[in-house]
């Protein structure tokens, strides 16, 4: 027999050490791929009174609002794929722009209903968002109906 058959090589990780060592990397990305995901998906929704006192606002973070829409502010631009218009909070006189690109429905112009956003505010102090809708607003609707179906009840 020669001596290289005889000899037994030395193991730098045995099997289990390596099947623990892919585990443990494994783990870490999933961990690290979570976190990062969550931290993206997380919005921090704000008054309009904390949005305009906020003395630097992080142009990279995305904010979320909750506020009304200020009577008669409503507007789209010429090509009709833009609107513009102005927010506030309930007992405040604070307005804030707002630039928005998407599809807006009849419901939007309803002054009862809360317009939820989600944007950036950049240089121009306007905030701008792709991402907007109302809360709740077929409780408006069916207050409405529910009180003209009252009102011509009574009057019969």
């Amino acid at each position: 027999m020669s001596k290289k058959s005889t000899e037994k090589k030395p193991k730098v990780f045995s099997t289990r050490l390596q099947i623990m060592t892919i585990a443990i990397a494994i783990a870490i990305v999933v961990g690290y791929l979570s976190i990062t995901s969550f931290d993206e998906a997380t919005t921090r929704y704000f008054s309009v009174n904390d949005i305009l006192s906020k003395q630097n606002n992080d142009q990279q973070e995305t904010l979320g609002i909750i506020a009304r829409l200020v009577p008669e502010t409503f507007h789209r631009s010429s090509d009709g794929l833009t609107a513009y218009f102005q927010v506030r909070d309930d007992n405040s006189e604070s307005n804030l722009n707002v630039s928005y690109q998407g599809e807006v429905g009849q419901i939007f112009f309803n002054e009862n209903a809360e317009i939820i956003m989600r944007g950036k505010i950049l240089n121009d102090g306007v905030f701008h968002t792709k991402d907007l809708s109302v809360k709740c607003p077929s409780k408006y609707l069916d207050e409405m109906y529910t009180e003209e179906y009252s009102k011509e009840n009574s009057s019969s």
